[in-house]
């Protein structure tokens, strides 16, 4: 709880609906690491002491701001690093970058992708100290969204050389799954046994938040029938789209605004990986044929699907995770 000298002290800060006691408290539980040049350093760290949070910066010990009192008594709950591009922090943080005359900045929460964040700073140059204390308000701005919970898990903004300020929107994250609501799930488990001994496929769509099911049929089986010397594996082992209805897939998703999200094919056997040919197909010259596009393999035992595993691809293989099923499938 805040002191009566407190209150007055942020009294302005107390006044701004995002803000008020709770949003002031947690400003004050965060501590700041600052590792920046001197210059954009003291700016951050003066506009952060100035609203009741912590910093810390072995450079700048000795500088005026260093002394002030800490808001809350308590230790911090949280910590937040604020680094110099081009490196990327393992936990929640803020990284301070140039580029071609802009200062640009990307903000990481608990929850976002540190590998999304390496893909935004990859090519940034360490912070022009040219603009200090316009970048420096900018990181206070960045540390105190993500100390109110106002920030997503991962945003960035760039500041121009003529000093405009605008928002760098995060690309749709390729390297997690893509959040598959359960009745969506159970039909792509329907779908997929009812292809049973062969292998069965589906494409997810969507968009935001709405993914819907789009059942294939296996043109495996006719491929193989057509050319079996360019098509040696049949629909029992293997699977592909047919390439007049991926096609026209495509150009429905393109006039909707959806986007393909993942690939989902079965294991009737009961292989739970994807496997060595799951990741030729997928990627044949070690690049993915489909950059963002998840793959989701669905293992089947005795007629019933046992496990289900995603695979994305992250610096160069693909990386599996589980994907747990519906109670009672």
């Amino acid at each position: 709880m805040l002191t009566e000298p407190q209150i007055q002290r942020y009294a302005r800060q107390l006044l701004l609906r995002d803000v008020g006691e709770r949003g002031q408290e947690a400003l004050g539980a965060v501590l700041v690491e600052l590792a920046l040049p001197d210059e954009v350093a003291a700016a951050a760290a003066a506009y952060l002491r100035a609203g009741g949070t912590e910093v810390h910066g072995l450079a700048l010990s000795d500088a005026p701001w260093a002394w002030t009192p800490p808001l809350l008594e308590a230790a911090p709950q949280r910590r937040l690093h604020v680094v110099a591009a081009p490196t990327v922090p393992e936990r929640a943080a803020v990284v301070v970058g140039s580029d071609a005359g802009r200062a640009v900045l990307w903000s990481l929460g608990e929850s976002g992708c540190r590998a999304c964040l390496a893909d935004g700073v990859r090519g940034l140059g360490p912070p022009d100290v040219g603009a200090a204390v316009q970048t420096g308000s900018l990181v206070a701005l960045l540390v105190q969204r993500r100390a109110l919970g106002l920030a997503s898990p991962i945003e960035g903004l760039a500041l121009s050389e003529g000093g405009a300020i605008s928002t760098l929107a995060a690309r749709p994250c390729p390297h997690r799954p893509p959040a598959v609501p359960e009745a969506v799930l159970r039909a792509l488990l329907i779908h997929l046994a009812s292809a049973l001994p062969d292998e069965g496929c589906a494409v997810l769509v969507g968009r935001d938040d709405d993914v819907r099911l789009v059942p294939v049929e296996n043109a495996q089986a006719t491929h193989h029938a057509r050319d079996p010397e360019a098509f040696p594996r049949t629909a029992r082992t293997a699977f592909s789209l047919d390439p007049r209805a991926w096609l026209g897939l495509l150009r429905e998703v393109d006039r909707t605004g959806e986007r393909v999200l993942a690939i989902a094919h079965s294991h009737p056997d009961g292989g739970t990986h994807f496997s060595g040919e799951d990741r030729r197909s997928a990627a044949p010259d070690g690049l993915p044929l489909l950059p963002g596009v998840a793959h989701l393999v669905v293992a089947f035992s005795g007629g019933r699907p046992g496990a289900a595993r995603w695979a994305l691809w992250s610096d160069g293989d693909f990386l599996e995770m589980d994907c747990p099923l519906p109670s009672g499938s």
